[in-house]
């Protein structure tokens, strides 16, 4: 991520190119955090096929926040544009998506991440239990990753989320919906359209998990 187009926006002058620079290496850190990230997800992942022949995993997507789109939130949130302020106040400047294809998969996902001692969970918060007004449904985590470098050991904030393919299906239509539109605000009968959309989401899920526990009874 350049972080110029961000500086400029605020009116950065051109001898404040030193600055510039630190907040490039500040952001270099987040970029080698997410590899680190999904690394450590994809071992997850390997050794789980090794001892259970078979995965929870059907997928995972990482994702960096624009600088637009970290403009965006340093504006919202009213957060000092400096390193301090950003290291302090946003933890989602990188994230990892895990699909999974049954629900009870996200919560033995989330164990197995507690577990880990090159993670530390800060904060969760469960839409699946207690959804979105919208009916969205997934898993949020706030974690800091364990990075080693050559001067020593920094943990770094990150994003995770966790859900299932209905789940998943549900929030990326909703996501594009509000792009198409082009406003925070849809229509009530749209927003119950989407209300309905993501009920019949949530009952594939179960469903799908009443049918596999059938079969793994059999």
């Amino acid at each position: 991520m350049d972080l110029r187009t961000i500086f400029n926006s605020f009116g950065a002058r051109e001898d404040y190119r030193q600055i510039i620079e630190e907040f490039n290496d500040f952001i270099k850190l987040y970029e080698m955090a997410l590899l680190e990230l999904q690394s450590d997800i994809e071992i997850i992942e390997l050794e789980w096929q090794t001892r259970y022949e078979y995965s929870p995993f059907e997928h995972i997507k990482t994702r960096m926040k624009t600088p637009q789109s970290l403009q965006k939130k340093i504006e919202r949130k009213g957060v000092p544009f400096t390193i301090e302020g950003i290291r302090d106040n946003i933890f989602d400047i990188v994230g990892l998506r895990i699909v999974t294809s049954f629900e009870d998969d996200v919560y033995k996902i989330y164990e197995l991440l507690k577990g880990r001692n090159d993670l530390k969970i800060k904060r969760v918060k469960d839409y699946i239990k207690n959804p979105k007004p919208s009916g969205y449904k997934s898993l949020h985590l706030i974690v800091e990753t364990e990075l080693i470098l050559s001067e020593g050991i920094r943990w770094v904030p990150a994003e995770i989320q966790i859900r299932t393919l209905a789940m998943d299906f549900f929030a990326s239509t909703e996501h594009k919906l509000q792009y198409k539109y082009n406003t925070k605000e849809l229509s009530q009968e749209m927003k119950d359209e989407l209300f309905e959309v993501a009920q019949a989401s949530s009952q594939l899920d179960e469903k799908m998990t009443k049918v596999r526990n059938t079969i793994l009874i059999d």
